[in-house]
C-alpha cells in the first residue's frame, strides 16, 4: 500500500500544465431520430447519413475554430456546459480565459484519418455520440488503432460538441473487427459508444483559486463520483487520472464527499487511491498531499464526506529547504503496518 501513496506523489509531481455561459434552455428536438423506435434504454439509431453529415460540420467547425483562435466560432459549436468546464480549469491554474485556452490547445485530429462507424442518438433526440475508428498516435507511442467517440448536444436550435474521447482496441481484435465492418450491435453492447443520457448541465463559475489543487485517483474496477468544496466536481471510471480542482483549495477547511461503486467495465477491484494535493507555485516547490484515501485489494472501498485542513506547516514543508518531519495527510482510513499488507 506504501507503494501504491508512493505512487500518487509520483504522479502528483509530474502532472502539471492545462487539459462563460449559462445551461442553455431546452429547444425542440431535431429530427435526427425519424420515425424510428426508440428502445427502452433510451438510446435510438439515428438515419445515419444525417447523422454523419451533423458530426462531420460541427467537429470540423469546432477544430477549425481552435485552430484559428476563434473564440466566437468556438462558443457557437461548443457545449454550455463545456465551455464553462474549460474556462474554470484555466481560471483554477491561474489562467486567463479564453487567451490562455487557445495559446495552449493541442491540435484535433482530422476525421480524415478515421472511417465513421455509425451513431447512436439519447435524450429524445437531444444527444448523439458518432463513433469513429483509426490509427491513432498518442505522443512518443507508437500509432495504434483507436476508436475516436464524438460527444454531441442539441441546444438553442444546434449540435454542438462537447467532448471527444479514444479507447485503444489494439487489445481488442474482436471489437475492432466489428467496428471497421460498421457493427451498429457493437456500440449498443459497449456504453462508451453511448450518447449523454441527459444533456450535462453547467457547473458554476468557480472563483480565483486561494491555492492551486489537484486529485489523483487510481481506481481499477471502480466508478467515483465526488465534489470537493462544493464545487468542483469530478467522476472517474476505471481508471487513473488527475484533475485540476475548480476553485483551487484554500488554508483552513475544505470538504471532499464521493461515492465508490463496482465499474460497469471491470470485475475485478484491486487497490484503490484518492489524493489530494496543494501544487506549488515556486520554482523548485514540491506538491503536499493533504488528503488521502488509500486501499488494497482485500479492503472494502467505501465512500464518504470529510472535512480536511490545509495548514501553514504543510504549505511550509512544501519547500525544497524544508528541514522538518513532514506534515501528514488527513486519511480517510488508516494506512496499515507495512507488515499488515498482504502481497
Amino acid at each position: 500500500m506504501r507503494k501504491l501513496f508512493a505512487a500518487i506523489v509520483a504522479v502528483a509531481i509530474a502532472w502539471g500544465g492545462l487539459a462563460a455561459a449559462q445551461q442553455a434552455p431546452a429547444s425542440p428536438a431535431p429530427q435526427v431520430n425519424g420515425n424510428l423506435q426508440v428502445t427502452p434504454d433510451g438510446i435510438a439509431t439515428p438515419n445515419q447519413q444525417k447523422a454523419r453529415s451533423l458530426a462531420d460540420t460541427t467537429y470540423n467547425t469546432w477544430r477549425l475554430s481552435v485552430q484559428r483562435g476563434d473564440e466566437t466560432a468556438w462558443r457557437n459549436s461548443t457545449s454550455t456546459a463545456r465551455q464553462m468546464k474549460v474556462r474554470n480549469l484555466i481560471i483554477s491554474e491561474r489562467g486567463s480565459f479564453p487567451r490562455d485556452f487557445f495559446r495552449s490547445a493541442q491540435q484535433a485530429p482530422p476525421l480524415e484519418n478515421f472511417h465513421y462507424v455509425g451513431a447512436l442518438s439519447g435524450c429524445n433526440g437531444r444527444t448523439m455520440a458518432a463513433t469513429y475508428v483509426g490509427k491513432m498516435q498518442l505522443g512518443d507511442a507508437v500509432a495504434k488503432q483507436n476508436a475516436f467517440v464524438l460527444e454531441f448536444v442539441y441546444e438553442n436550435g444546434k449540435w454542438r460538441l462537447d467532448q471527444t474521447r479514444f479507447f485503444d482496441l489494439s487489445r481488442l481484435p474482436g471489437v475492432l473487427k466489428r467496428l471497421q465492418e460498421r457493427d451498429l450491435n457493437v456500440l449498443r453492447e459497449q456504453d462508451g459508444f453511448h450518447p449523454y443520457r441527459s444533456i450535462p448541465p453547467a457547473p458554476p463559475a468557480c472563483a480565483n483559486p486561494e491555492l492551486i489543487g489537484k486529485v489523483f485517483v487510481d481506481c481499477p474496477g471502480r466508478e467515483i463520483e465526488m465534489r470537493i468544496n462544493g464545487v468542483s466536481i469530478h467522476e472517474f471510471d476505471d481508471e487513473r487520472r488527475a484533475d485540476t480542482i475548480s476553485g483551487g483549495l484554500k488554508r483552513g477547511s475544505n470538504t471532499i464527499s464521493y461515492t465508490i461503486k463496482p465499474s460497469s467495465n471491470e470485475q475485478d477491484h484491486p487497490s484503490m487511491a484518492i489524493g489530494v494535493f496543494v501544487m506549488p507555485e515556486t520554482a523548485g516547490n514540491h506538491p503536499v498531499c493533504v488528503f488521502d484515501h488509500v486501499l488494497d485489494a482485500q479492503d472494502e472501498a467505501n465512500g464518504g464526506s470529510f472535512t480536511f485542513s490545509v495548514t501553514n506547516e504543510q504549505i511550509a514543508s512544501m519547500n525544497s529547504q524544508y528541514k522538518g518531519d513532514r506534515p501528514q495527510p488527513m486519511h480517510a482510513v488508516p494506512l496499515k503496518p507495512k507488515q499488515e499488507i498482504k502481497r
